[in-house]
């Protein structure tokens, strides 16, 4: 069962991601509109869950306002890193994003800087030289709107698990289904209300288009928060997370490779592999 669950949720995980690249080379716009419709489908995901049994508690509600502007500043931030940039880089810089929560319980948690934090954060660093290293004979691949855009799906990644952190460190971890489900829906018309101030006119339209491509990111990453919710108790986090990242990552990088064609140099092959190496240390 639990083989089948951490399958699952690399399946989805990687899903997100291809969807993701699917819909961006279409040469559309509409990234508000795509994130509105991902976020209202990953709400449908969690009321499904959770069986109609809910009970809501105004002690999570701060706590989804957070998640929600967590979440909306990723979605939107990856959406237009993966249209901008290469697909595996973009999954792996956003993968990173493991830091912030490690970063926030070593600052407000009092948790001990151990060896194997010093040896991830060096193989980071290391990953992110070899990626940005460019022989005279390669293609200019990463912009500023990339390393931007990039970073705005980092940031928000982060603060999405340390948010999420927060909610059960301050006794509120029994409204799990709850909590996703107001940031959720939070999320879901701010992003709309985004749509129709920057896209205008064309807002419904690129709601039609984008609708399809949307709603299967949002059921995969609702699904992806599911299964690790199921995994949560059946296996140790040092195991679960480090599989989970390096797995989605490594599916990633072969399909940017052999579907999207997309052409890694050496050094940035290279980098792939310390940062996937990385990951697995920061999480053990």
């Amino acid at each position: 069962m639990n083989a089948f669950l951490l399958i699952s949720t690399i399946t989805t995980l990687t899903l997100q991601n291809v969807i993701m690249k699917a819909y961006s080379k279409r040469g559309r716009g509409g990234s508000f509109s795509f994130a509105s419709i991902g976020a209202l489908a990953a709400l449908i995901v969690f009321i499904i869950a959770s069986g109609g049994k809910l009970n809501f508690n105004a002690a999570i509600i701060p706590h989804s306002i957070a998640f929600a502007v967590s979440y909306c500043t990723a979605l939107v931030g990856t959406f237009l890193a993966v249209r901008e940039g290469p697909l595996s880089l973009t999954s792996l810089i956003t993968s990173y994003s493991l830091i912030v929560p490690t970063l926030y319980g070593l600052i407000f948690g009092g948790e001990d800087i151990s060896v194997l934090l010093i040896i991830g954060l060096a193989l980071l660093l290391i990953s992110l030289v070899f990626i940005n290293l460019k022989s005279k004979n390669d293609e200019k691949k990463i912009s500023a709107k990339w390393v931007f855009y990039v970073l705005l799906a980092f940031v928000g990644n982060g603060m999405c698990s340390t948010v999420q952190r927060i909610q059960q460190e301050n006794g509120c971890a029994v409204y799990k289904n709850e909590f996703m489900i107001i940031a959720l829906l939070i999320s879901a018309v701010a992003i709309f209300i985004c749509a129709l101030l920057t896209e205008r006119k064309s807002t419904f339209a690129n709601l039609k288009d984008a609708a399809p491509y949307a709603a299967s990111r949002g059921i995969a990453n609702g699904l992806t928060n599911l299964f690790v919710l199921l995994l949560t108790p059946r296996m140790p986090a040092s195991v679960m997370f480090p599989l989970i990242s390096a797995g989605g990552i490594v599916a990633t990088v072969l399909i940017s490779i052999f579907v999207y064609k997309e052409k890694l140099s050496l050094q940035e092959k290279i980098g792939v592999i310390i940062g996937i190496a990385a990951i697995v240390v920061l999480n053990i």
